[in-house]
């Protein structure tokens, strides 16, 4: 089968070529490398909208502690991570589902369709250091990147040292916490670049109950082909054991037992990829991929409190996917490009976990597999120096299923300093999770996929210099969710969730040495089975970089989270208050290969909660090295 012949192949990442700009020992790029996500097409000027994204540089001076931060910190977007370092995190994008929203890191897919979150990635399993760049696309883009695209796509690209230029990093915090690693580079020749990086880290023991230990390796081997074109072979494995109290129990300050949910799994990824030309007007690549993902996590009863107890049960998950995955792109006549290829996906599932019932354990037990073949199609066309138009359209192909997905596209430039007008309207599907499919217990065989519709307006404006301003309306509906019928005891596809919503970021150039970004968003979320937890409607953030030196630089980050719905067994549902955040780095570089820094998480010391319960994270301290040789 395919899952067999593929998943251990050497397999897609869409990682730089060996000419493509490298990092430093610091962790920035001498020459930033532009990512295109949120299209096929190999030309910037058919993105349509904003592309939300954090470079090396951006990282380097925030120096933050987690990806989770990283995200929090980003116009639209709201974490959910009761317990500390040690729970469960979930990302809500413009307030869908977390599972909306596919993860890539180096061009794999790494959502996870086996586990109880209906398929959203665990970003415990990735550390901060090993982040290089974060690129996001907000919208239904099923017809680029296939199903489960429902939200948005967060594409991540990791971080590798400068050949010859080995680099190490250690950072130490006030709560018992720390992340270390190192990173080195060889050029065999000309053509051919191979890197390998290393890292772990513990999340402390701020939070009562709350434990992580990640430990990740990686490498790539980069190369040009004798005629033109570039090869790359990757490897990604991260480990990671966790502990917290179970997310509806009450946390350390409500649950009645004080067992302790615990957690341990480990990710591998391979990837190869290759391109090159074929005639001057057309270019193709071919990417394989292979990953395993292995979850296992026990979790206690919760007594019953204002919501009925909680059943103890365990997991035991595995997951694999394979894909390959080929890439056409032609110039046609002048401003005429086109992408069409073809994409074959193997998935496989499974749980091996169990329910005590109390009077009995009941087998949780269950083995899928699904595959896909797809078939794509991209045009865009610059029909003068203002006007360009996109239309992509996909047609995937299931077991027992077959889906079209579509998306138009349209901007107009009205100065030549780059300001413009956009829109665009798709359509796009999620498969249901292998979870929601085969669980014994409650799993319905007969689910079918969840579905949306979105459509986005904007205007950007660009000012003399580096200040940007940009003002989006947005639209999605999701239908045919997946939600638990009561009446039937089993998951069927009823739900529908509307959202709409305003959002605005800026890029203020105050000074050559002071940066100021500015982002605030408003949304309208309605669902019609039921009220909708952890979502924000309003959010806001600043963020100052401030170079008060040539050596020295000053980072100041607050980010305001409104009011939202937080939920326990002891309580029932609660609204909590909204609260704003403030995080500070000061960093000086004493040359371009030692870096240091002191950071303050959450200065103000905010009291919060994501979920009943549980206390936040009060202030923190942390300082770092990172060193080149």
């Amino acid at each position: 089968m395919l899952i067999g012949s593929i998943a251990f192949l050497l397999a897609v990442g869409q990682g730089p070529s060996p000419t493509a700009p490298t990092t430093n020992g610091d962790g920035e790029q001498d020459i930033e490398e532009i990512e295109i996500v949120a299209t096929r097409l190999g030309n910037d000027i058919f993105a349509l909208g904003e592309i939300i994204s954090v470079n090396s540089a951006d990282l380097a001076k925030a120096r933050p502690v987690d990806p989770e931060q990283v995200l929090s910190g980003l116009p639209g977007f709201a974490v959910s991570r009761p317990g500390g370092p040690g729970g469960v995190s979930e990302i809500f994008f413009r307030g869908a589902e977390s599972n909306f929203t596919s993860v890539y890191i180096d061009g794999i897919r790494l959502n996870n369709p086996s586990n109880t979150r209906g398929g959203s990635f665990d970003f415990s399993s990735l550390g901060a250091y090993d982040i290089d760049r974060i690129d996001i696309v907000a919208g239904a883009m099923s017809a680029i990147y296939g199903a489960d695209a429902v939200a948005g796509v967060v594409r991540i690209r990791s971080a590798w040292a400068r050949p010859g230029s080995p680099n190490v990093f250690f950072e130490a915090g006030s709560v018992d916490d720390w992340r270390t690693g190192a990173g080195v580079s060889f050029a065999a020749n000309e053509q051919i670049e191979w890197s390998l990086r290393a890292s772990t880290l513990d999340g402390g023991n701020e939070i009562e109950g709350s434990a992580l230990r990640l430990r990740s390796f990686a490498t790539r081997l980069v190369g040009q082909w004798p005629n033109g074109g570039a090869w790359t072979l990757s490897l990604r494995h991260a480990q990671r054991d966790r502990g917290s109290f179970p997310e509806v129990s009450g946390g350390p300050e409500l649950a009645v037992s004080r067992e302790l949910e615990t957690a341990d799994g480990d990710e591998l990824s391979v990837a190869a990829t290759s391109d090159w030309a074929v005639t001057p007007t057309w270019k193709t690549e071919l990417h394989f991929s292979g990953s395993r993902i292995r979850d296992s996590a026990d979790v206690p009863a919760v007594a019953p409190g204002v919501l009925d107890e909680q059943p103890a049960f365990s997991t035991i998950t595995r997951y694999q996917r394979a894909q390959f995955l080929w890439v056409n792109r032609i110039e046609l006549a002048a401003g005429l490009q086109l992408v069409a290829g073809t994409d074959l996906v193997a998935e496989q599932g499974s749980d091996k976990g169990a329910v005590d019932l109390g009077f009995a354990v009941v087998p949780n037990a269950y083995k899928l597999d699904r595959s896909s073949s797809s078939v794509f199609v991209e045009m865009g066309k610059e029909w003068n120096e203002s006007f360009t138009t996109t239309l992509a359209m996909r047609w995937d192909i299931f077991d027992a299923d077959k889906r079209l997905s579509g998306k138009f596209g349209i901007a107009r430039a009205i100065s030549k300093s780059g300001s413009r007008v956009w829109g665009s309207v798709a359509s796009g599907f999620k498969q249901p999770s292998f979870f929601a499919l085969g669980n014994p217990l409650f799993g319905n065989p007969d689910l079918v996929a969840e579905k949306v519709r979105s459509a986005e307006i904007g205007y950007t404006h660009v000012f003399d210099g580096a200040s940007t301003f940009t003002l989006a309306a947005y639209k999605s509906r999701f239908n045919d969710l997946v939600d638990f019928d009561f009446e039937s005891f089993t998951n069927i596809n009823k739900g529908r969730i509307d959202i709409s919503g305003i959002e605005l970021r800026t890029k203020l150039q105050l000074s050559p040495t002071v940066i100021l970004q500015l982002d605030g968003t408003r949304s309208n979320i309605s669902s019609n089975s039921g009220p909708l937890r952890r979502r924000p409607e309003r959010l806001a953030g600043a963020s100052l970089d401030w170079s008060l030196a040539h050596q020295w630089q000053l980072n100041v980050a607050t980010r305001y989270v409104g009011s939202r719905l937080i939920t326990s067994i002891p309580t029932g549902d609660v609204d909590a208050s909204a609260f704003q955040i403030v995080n500070a780095t000061a960093r000086y570089e004493q040359s371009p290969n030692r870096t240091f820094w002191i950071a303050m998480d959450n200065v103000l010391n905010e009291h919060y909660q994501d979920a009943p319960g549980f206390p936040s994270p009060g202030t923190r301290v942390r300082i770092g090295a990172s060193l080149s040789f």
